[in-house]
């Protein structure tokens, strides 16, 4: 079990020895280290040290507060899943410099490939079997962990505090619809503002299917490491705990990431759920009934549906609808071309807008649930087929998958 240490160490070298020493209970000796990120992720290695020392570590080190949120989730990780985790082991986390900046010091996942790098390669087969162990993996993660909400805060508060406002869900959410609706200037089925009600126990923080979500799971946080034969999911720096099939519904909408937008194959794609869920069933038996699993999904999809939207599409209302309905007025064009802003791309953000708003309409009607929701999500999405351009309308297959 790694630990936290609060003493500020004099330098980064100091502290990952003294991170190693304390762990592995032994003086231990370090070369200069290898700079693998820019000014944030290093290889050192180790020289000489106690039996079952490995050969070299990762050390993660920037100022930023959620690093230490990182620093918690891999600790949590670590103790719930022992041997079986699919995260880098954390050796330990400290601080250094007159700064006090903090560090991680960690398994070296070794040589390989992230899964952005497998899917615009042309290997379909390696493709296929890294995203079935990326979702066994993630299945795994969230059955360690539902259920264990105030284990992991506790651990957390001890490392970083965070101050979270309760929410009032009903009318935020209710709020929200009105004006997405508003704003592609849609007339939604009334029912939907009723049942965006489920919303508030399907996020109830005492919601006992509550699990440690990743936050940021795009493909570049998937790594095959071909020295080990194994794949990590890593980079916790927005982990958080949430009702799991927020995290598993990810895979639905392919892992999509930045201006690169792109899909698996459905068979891969279900293979991929369903391996996630036969995973997540073995502490979480609910996950085995269709009627509640695919209810979930759909909540799942609602909540990232109204947030993704959000998420790129929160300017002033007038621009709000300018960008929505393609009218290029106001301050659009300036919006559109924003740096903060286009490190997405609009046509990228309406690829993923659009596709949401599909998939949405399509479970609702499949299965009979939220259907007002449902219902005026299509419309939405009917609407945008006529006015936004015939490329942000589908969702291309990932480059390895092209030539199958």
């Amino acid at each position: 079990m790694s630990e936290h240490n609060k003493t500020p160490y004099k330098d980064v070298n100091s502290a990952v020895r003294g991170i190693l020493t304390d762990n592995f209970s032994g003086e231990v000796r370090i070369d200069k280290p290898e700079n693998i990120h820019p000014q944030c992720l290093y290889r050192f290695r180790i020289r000489s040290g106690p039996d079952g020392i490995p050969d070299t570590v990762f050390v993660k080190r920037k100022q930023a507060r959620r690093i230490r949120v990182e620093w918690a989730c891999l600790q949590f990780l670590n103790d719930q899943m022992s041997a079986n985790s699919v995260t880098p082991c954390l050796y330990g986390g400290g601080y250094s410099g007159k700064n006090n900046v903090p560090l991680l010091v960690m398994e070296d996942m070794g040589d390989g490939q992230n899964l952005r790098a497998i899917l615009i390669n042309d290997d379909s087969e390696t493709a296929k079997r890294v995203l079935i162990k990326g979702a066994k993996g993630l299945g795994q993660i969230h059955a360690h962990t539902i259920g264990e909400m105030e284990k992991f805060l506790k651990l957390r508060d001890s490392i970083v505090k965070l101050d979270h406002s309760p929410e009032d869900l009903d009318s935020i959410y209710a709020e929200k619809w009105d004006e997405i609706c508003s704003a592609a200037d849609v007339q939604p089925y009334q029912e939907s503002f009723s049942e965006l009600k489920v919303l508030s126990e399907f996020l109830d923080a005492n919601n006992r299917f509550h699990g440690l979500i990743h936050g940021d799971l795009y493909p570049v946080n998937i790594y095959q490491s071909t020295t080990k034969s194994k794949v990590y999911i890593f980079d916790y720096e927005f982990g958080h705990f949430q009702h799991v099939l927020v995290g598993g519904f990810q895979i639905r909408v392919h892992l999509d990431m930045w201006a690169e937008v792109s899909r698996f194959p459905d068979d891969v794609m279900h293979e991929m759920e369903n391996t996630y869920r036969t995973e997540l069933a073995k502490n979480c038996p609910e996950a085995e009934d269709d009627r509640w699993y695919y209810r979930r999904v759909i909540e799942a999809c609602v909540y990232e549906t109204v947030r993704c939207i959000y998420r790129f599409f929160e300017p002033p209302e007038a621009v709000f609808s300018n960008v929505i309905n393609d009218r290029p007025a106001g301050d659009y064009e300036a919006f559109r071309t924003n740096p903060n802003y286009n490190h997405w791309g609009l046509p990228a953000v309406r690829r993923r807008v659009f596709y949401r708003l599909g998939v949405l309409a399509e479970l609702t009607e499949t299965h009979g649930y939220l259907q007002g929701l449902g219902a005026t999500a299509k419309i939405i999405r009917d609407k945008f087929s006529k006015i936004w351009p015939p490329e942000v309308q589908e969702m291309p297959l990932y480059s390895a998958f092209l030539s199958d």
